[in-house]
C-alpha cells in the first residue's frame, strides 16, 4: 500500500542520512545531496513544508 511504502521511504532516507551525519563532513556532496533529497520527501509526499525547510537549513548551516 501507499502507506507502507512512504513508511518504508521514511525509514531508509532516515538510516541513510544518520549514516551520512556520522560518517561524512558537512559538505560532502552526497550528504548535502541526501538531506536535499530528503527534504524533499518531506514536502512532497508528506506534505510538510516546515519540517522540509528545516532540514534544509540545517544541512545548509552545518556546512557553512
Amino acid at each position: 500500500s501507499r502507506t507502507s511504502v512512504i513508511e518504508d521511504s521514511q525509514k531508509a532516507y532516515q538510516e541513510a542520512f544518520d549514516i551520512s551525519k556520522a560518517k561524512m563532513q558537512p559538505t560532502h556532496p552526497i550528504r548535502l545531496g541526501l538531506a536535499l533529497n530528503f527534504s524533499v520527501f518531506y514536502y512532497e509526499i508528506l506534505n510538510a513544508p516546515d519540517r522540509a525547510c528545516h532540514l534544509a537549513k540545517q544541512a545548509f548551516d552545518e556546512s557553512s
